[in-house]
């Protein structure tokens, strides 16, 4: 059996896993060329003095969009251009306007950091410190302001249309936007204005093929095994499976990750199909209840009813199929306006509940069947694609903290 000691010798299956973070940012990025390029190319006025265009960058979980940004932003900072600034965020963090707004400001004057100040100063300090404001005394600077999972932001047209327009107040300098996201259709809930001022240019990030997805294991297995633990089977079934699962590549290096440590807590030194298969499961749930976690608020107390329902074994309302409970969609929107009702929440309209039950499905975590034979009428069925008790358990972890 493996010792501590052998662990901190770094004797173990690992050599550094940190490697297969998806906070790691590798030096060159495989199969990313064009969109860096792209990307590139829309901020590479900013240079010249000028404006950068704005841009939206979408595409699916794992495929590269926050990483190539980053290399970008890195490679514009090391030109050390002292009219250029960038500022990137998270917006799950940072999830308004004002907090957007603070951040930008109290990147450059930290003082703003505290609370108190209106909106509108917040605004006229951008204008100012963007003329001639900060220390710096640069004048006509050119801000990029980098949005990541950007959808998250409550009030993002308003946002999109304060960083856009501000261009309009200066007369030195520019405010350009980058908004980043996982879901394709976010664009179409914003209003046509701020749609237009934001997707200025588009990038889509494709999901990775099997192949690419090798090419990622490969590159990174260097340097996060000893060599010759991992086996080339290994790595061509991790690169198989997340290639069917959206090809995210965040989720083959997660699968390559746990395979690891069970390597490591049986003692094994070599990895093998066997626990690539194994670390599927433990990815698929830790990957579920990471997507959980995340969940706008409502979307949360929708799939928290479902669970309170599932793990009632007093409710009756229910079609068997099999080992599975399947609910009628009326019963679960009951059940989540009541929870509302509990918790101090505006319930959300029927329209908005069924979009959440199309997103919650589009994300693997319920699963909808249209009622045939032998129920009345013509419904939509609901089951959780995961046990209730941990699916419970994650959502109280968040929900209920707040």
């Amino acid at each position: 059996m493996i010792s501590f000691d052998e662990l901190i010798a770094g004797k173990g299956v690992f050599q550094d896993r940190a490697v297969l973070s998806p906070h790691y940012l590798p030096e060159s990025l495989l199969f990313r060329e064009e969109e860096v390029r792209r990307i590139m190319t829309s901020v590479a006025p900013v240079l010249q003095g000028a404006k950068a265009k704005n841009l939206f960058v979408y595409g699916n979980t794992g495929t590269g969009k926050t990483s190539s940004l980053k290399q970008v932003m890195a490679k514009l900072i090391e030109r050390n251009d002292p009219r250029v600034y960038v500022v990137y965020m998270n917006c799950r963090v940072y999830d308004s306007r004002y907090k957007v707004l603070q951040k930008v400001i109290t990147t450059f004057k930290p003082h703003f950091a505290k609370s108190g100040y209106s909106f509108t100063v917040l605004y006229e300090e951008l204008l100012n410190w963007v003329e001639v404001g900060g220390k710096e005394k640069v004048e006509g600077k050119h801000l990029v302001v980098v949005l990541d999972e950007i959808d998250y932001v409550s009030d993002l047209d308003d946002l999109v249309y304060t960083l856009t327009r501000a261009n309009d107040d200066l007369s030195k300098g520019s405010v350009s936007v980058i908004g980043i996201s996982n879901k394709v259709s976010f664009k179409q809930r914003l209003d046509p204005r701020s749609k237009s001022s934001l997707c200025e240019e588009e990038v889509v990030f494709p999901p990775y093929n099997a192949t690419q997805l090798q090419g990622i294991l490969q590159q990174r297995s260097v340097r996060a095994f000893e060599p010759s633990v991992l086996s080339d089977s290994a790595v061509n079934l991790a690169s198989a499976i997340a290639a069917g699962e959206n090809g995210d590549a965040r989720y083959a290096l997660l699968l390559l990750l746990r395979a690891g440590e069970l390597a490591e807590q049986r003692g094994l030194k070599r990895i093998s199909d066997l626990e690539v298969e194994e670390a599927r499961k433990l990815a698929d749930e830790e990957k579920a209840f990471e997507v959980i976690s995340s969940l706008p608020e409502h979307q949360r107390l929708l799939l928290y009813s479902l669970a309170l329902l599932s793990e009632d074994v007093t409710f009756k309302r229910l079609v068997e199929d099999g080992s599975d409970k399947l609910y009628f969609s009326g019963i679960v929107y009951e059940k989540y306006v009541s929870l509302c009702k509990k918790t101090g929440k505006e319930p959300r309209t029927s329209r908005w509940y069924r979009e959440y039950l199309s997103e919650l499905e589009m994300l693997g975590l319920i699963n909808t069947v249209q009622s045939g034979k032998g129920v009345r009428g013509h419904t939509t069925l609901i089951k959780l694609a995961y046990p209730e008790s941990k699916v419970k358990g994650a959502i109280e972890k968040t929900l209920l903290s707040e």
